[in-house]
Parts: C-alpha cells; sequence; structure tokens
C-alpha cells in the first residue's frame, strides 16, 4: 500500500466553500489518504457538509473535529497537523479546490526520491464562482522552470529571499514530507510568523533537503473578499514578519547584516524615486481588478490595458465583510499564546 497522506483542512463558517473544497479532496485518485478537518464555525454547518460525506463509501477517510471555541487560523493549522497520522501532509483551505490528480502526481516524486522535502506546482486562479481567472506570469505566479524539475533547497531557498517572493505557493500548493517539518506549522527558527505562515515552513522544509517543482498546475487558488489576505490590515500584518526572515537568513547564511542593511537603503531609494513599480505592486492592482470584476469573463482582462489609465480612478477597495477590530484581536491572541508557549 502506498503511504498515508493526510490532507488537512482548516475551516471557519465557509460550508459552501468548504464542500467543494472536501469534494476535491475526497475525490482524489491517490488511493491511500484521509482527511482531517478541524472546524472553528460557530455553528454546525460544516459538520452537517461533512456527515453528508462521510455517510458516503469511503467516507470513513474524513474525521472530523469542532473545535469548542474558535482558535483563530494559525493555530486551527497546527491543530490539523497534530490530528494527523499520515507520513506526508497537504494542507486544503477551506476556499481552494486541488486537481483531480494533485496528490498521486506530486507523490510519485516523494517517494522516488527520498532526499526531496517538499513538492509544490503551478497553480490557478479561480473567483467567487469558481471561474478561472487570468493572472500574468509575474511574481508569485512566475513560472520557475519549464520542466519539471528536482532543486536544491539552498537554491530555492536563496531565489525567495533574494526576491522576497514566495514563489513555492499557498499551503495548498504544496505537499511535504511530515518528518522534515521539524518545527510548529509557520515557526521558523523558534519565531512564529502571523501572515507569512507558509512561506516560513517551506524555508524550513528547504533547509532539510531538495524541492520539485511541477510545472502542471495541480492546485486552485480562490480570490473573493473574505480572505484575510485581502484585508486592509493585511500588510501591518505581514510588516510583523520582516525580521523573522532577516534573521533566517543571517543564521542560515544567506546574508550578512550588513549586506541586508545596503539591500534596505537601495530599496528605500527606489521607493522614494517612485519610477517603478514592483512585481507585487502590480499584482496588487490586478488582484483589486479580479476581487471588483471577478464575474465578468476572463476573455474580458485582455481589454483592460487600454482602459487602465480611466479604471484605476474609478476602482475602489473591496468591501471587507469583518472589521479590524476582528482580526486585531485575533493577532492578539495569537501573538499571547505564542509568548506564553515560549516562557513555558
Amino acid at each position: 500500500m502506498n503511504p498515508l497522506v493526510s490532507i488537512l483542512i482548516p475551516t471557519y463558517n465557509r460550508p459552501h466553500y468548504f464542500e467543494l473544497a472536501l469534494q476535491s479532496a475526497f475525490n482524489q485518485t491517490y488511493d491511500n489518504i484521509e482527511i482531517i478537518v478541524s472546524d472553528n464555525s460557530d455553528n454546525n454547518q460544516t459538520q452537517l457538509v461533512v456527515q453528508k460525506y462521510q455517510e458516503m463509501p469511503g467516507g470513513a477517510k474524513i474525521k472530523y473535529f469542532k473545535n469548542p471555541q474558535n482558535l483563530g487560523p494559525i493555530a486551527n493549522q497546527q491543530q490539523c497537523l497534530n490530528l494527523a497520522n499520515g507520513e506526508f501532509i497537504n494542507y486544503l483551505m477551506d476556499d481552494d479546490l486541488f486537481h483531480l490528480r494533485k496528490i498521486e502526481k506530486m507523490m510519485a516524486y516523494l517517494i522516488q526520491y527520498p532526499d526531496v522535502t517538499m513538492v509544490t506546482s503551478q497553480r490557478r486562479v479561480i473567483n467567487a464562482a469558481g471561474r478561472q481567472l487570468y493572472v500574468p506570469p509575474i511574481g508569485t505566479f512566475k513560472q520557475l522552470y519549464t520542466k519539471d524539475t528536482v532543486v536544491d533547497g539552498r537554491v530555492l531557498t536563496k531565489r525567495i529571499l533574494e526576491d522576497r517572493i514566495n514563489y513555492l505557493g499557498e499551503p495548498t500548493t504544496v505537499l511535504f514530507r511530515r518528518k522534515a517539518l521539524t518545527e510548529p506549522f509557520g515557526v521558523l527558527l523558534g519565531r512564529q510568523t502571523y501572515f507569512a505562515v507558509d512561506m516560513a515552513s517551506w524555508l524550513s522544509l528547504l533547509s532539510k533537503g531538495k524541492g520539485v517543482y511541477m510545472v502542471q498546475p495541480l492546485s486552485y487558488l480562490r480570490y473573493h473578499t473574505e480572505q484575510l489576505s485581502q484585508h486592509e490590515m493585511a500588510k501591518e500584518v505581514a510588516m510583523m514578519d520582516i525580521e523573522t526572515f532577516k534573521f533566517f537568513a543571517v543564521n542560515q547564511g544567506y546574508a550578512t547584516p550588513q549586506q541586508i542593511k545596503e539591500f534596505e537603503k537601495q530599496q528605500g531609494k527606489m521607493k522614494k524615486s517612485g519610477n517603478q513599480k514592483t512585481n507585487q505592486q502590480t499584482l496588487e492592482q490586478i488582484n483589486q481588478q479580479l476581487l471588483q470584476g471577478g464575474d465578468k469573463k476572463t476573455n474580458q482582462m485582455s481589454n483592460q490595458k487600454s482602459n487602465q489609465k480611466s479604471n484605476q480612478k474609478s476602482n475602489q477597495k473591496p468591501i471587507q465583510p469583518f472589521n479590524a477590530a476582528d482580526l486585531q484581536k485575533t493577532i492578539n491572541k495569537l501573538i499571547k499564546h505564542t509568548n506564553a508557549k515560549k516562557k513555558g
């Protein structure tokens, strides 16, 4: 029998999206999986969805856990990992989707190469309705290789740190070898991250071995206004992680403190000049367009170049379905919980 793969779905009050995600995990062609659902919801709608699938043939592979209180997103991700029995792990965010053969295709590399700690692939973007959207191949969506490639962990890490871009994708994208992740998910050299949780663990895994980059898109990232990453406070939360990644770069020999200072100095000059648009800024602009016009046909994206200047003036931020105070409470709770662990 093939090694057990645990698919981890942390979820919170998204029964419709969750069911679509669960279907994509339930129907995987790989023959030995378990699906761990850790539910932060304040109602039983997700539980009812799970029960429906547990009653189907093969439903025993779904294991459901209802949290007595909302643990927050980071703690819930870790709880999923604690509950898993698999030798290999793949998170599935409750609004994303797997390709039908994702686990099968990625496991072929992990079985063939014992020194590979993680496998990633290109991914596609879908909107709230599940329609595929065009996103140019830049920034985090840049295609790194033209064919499936086994890459030295330090080579990949160096590129990620130098470009400050997570080329490896979100939690949904990566399948990894559990024993290679020696710290909790989102912890890097003993330091908790709060925004780039996935990237922290990818760097940790790459410090233990090689990675595989697959060119076929094997997951689907959903863009919609309810994502924490779309919140107006997201950038402030992301700033909390910068020192952790600087510490990692110095500790692992990718840069000296002086090199980091020089790099930041150059970045400051570029910002002041205001003449260069970064890949990240371009992606942020595209992201806003996707969120605002996601229900239009995908081919309309090609017409946006000619109207870009006029559209930018009229673009508005998507309405946030939850307030900043709620997010800040979650952040404070996570910080307090992490600090308490450190003291203990």
